[in-house]
């Protein structure tokens, strides 16, 4: 029966559910979103939620985000979605008999009750014997840096609402933090600049649209002028303005500096060798946000590191989650339930 035991990796994410299956890879990419009539029934989830935004009425169809700054805020809703998806994952119908091994990443702040919600739900959801790993952990190893090894590292992993913080080092987490920023941070700030400046109303879409494309946080790393069609605070009209990038530079990075702020705070607690080392080796970003034109620039400005983005940023955690759960042996594993 073990032979049949799938090993699944899950990235519970604020803005999306990433699932991989071993020897498959990524099956599943998802966003985070459960659309739900006031009767409580369920009526899309992931993709098919997103469509609905906006486009249904908001008296009888709420659009539930169950995940919120890395730990569940709506229970029931979470497991709908989390069992949801781990049925598409699993395919094979006499694997769905065999309950899975499943890793997940958690924040380095997250609380004993968050990790303990976590784990209820994941085990509702389907899940068998249940692994947790510390995010940047998992983000480290998905970014194929050598955690093993005696030198430090420093990797910083830019979620949704949260970025994680940590210095690595024989294969353990030697200072960390987590700082309340992330890409949806980015994206409000974008919205707050449109309706204070030019009276507009931006959709939760159009300011990530402007975010991947338009914008960025260190001056010159997009330069040219951009059209936005949006409606007026006032009267609801449409409306269309031409933005140059550097009008939001300050904001942006404004909404930027706790990240390096919150990288100097770990050094400050990281030993003298190890800080050495990064100095050398530099900052490793992880995460979709980590692509946000000019970030990498600002945070090696202001950290004096050289800062380059991991391959495939995007999936560093899932990945990670996933390499670490296929070298576990089922004694280890054992092991780890029992402790």
């Amino acid at each position: 029966m073990g032979a049949l035991r799938q090993n699944i990796a899950v990235d519970l994410g604020s803005s999306a559910i990433r699932i991989s299956v071993e020897k498959k890879g990524i099956v599943i990419d998802e966003p985070s979103l459960v659309a739900v009539r006031r009767s409580g029934e369920v009526i899309g989830i992931g993709g098919r939620a997103k469509t609905l935004e906006g486009k249904t009425d908001e008296s009888d169809v709420t659009i539930i985000k169950p995940i919120k700054k890395g730990t569940i805020s709506d229970y029931t809703v979470a497991v709908n979605m989390i069992g949801y998806f781990l049925d598409e994952a699993i395919k094979n119908p006499i694997r769905r008999l065999i309950k899975p091994d499943v890793i997940t990443a958690v924040h380095c702040d997250i609380t004993n009750v968050g990790r303990r919600a976590t784990e209820r739900a994941l085990r509702e959801a389907g899940a068998g014997r249940i692994f947790f790993v510390e995010t940047p952990l998992a983000a480290a190893i998905g970014a194929n840096l050598d955690v093993s090894a005696p030198n430090g590292k420093l990797i910083v992993s830019i979620g949704a609402e949260i970025t994680d913080i940590a210095v690595i080092s024989f294969d353990g987490i030697v200072a960390a933090t987590s700082v309340n920023v992330g890409g949806r941070s980015f994206d409000e700030a974008i919205k707050m600049f449109f309706r204070r400046e030019y009276k507009m109303v931006l959709g939760d879409r159009t300011a990530e649209k402007i975010k991947n494309e338009n914008v960025c946080v260190y001056r010159d790393a997009r330069v040219q002028p951009f059209d936005v069609s949006a409606f007026e605070l006032s009267g609801r009209l449409p409306a269309d303005k031409q933005i140059r990038p550097e009008e939001m530079i300050k904001l942006l990075s404004d909404i930027a500096l706790p990240i390096v702020e919150g990288i100097s705070k770990v050094l400050e607690k990281t030993p003298p060798e190890l800080v050495s080392d990064i100095h050398q080796r530099g900052i490793v970003l992880t995460g979709g946000t980590s692509r946000f034109a000019g970030l990498d620039t600002f945070i090696s400005k202001g950290t004096g590191i050289d800062t380059v983005i991991a391959e495939d940023p995007r999936n560093c955690v899932v990945n990670g989650c996933m390499k670490i759960l296929e070298n576990l042996t089922n004694e280890k594993k054992n092991e780890l339930m029992n402790n």
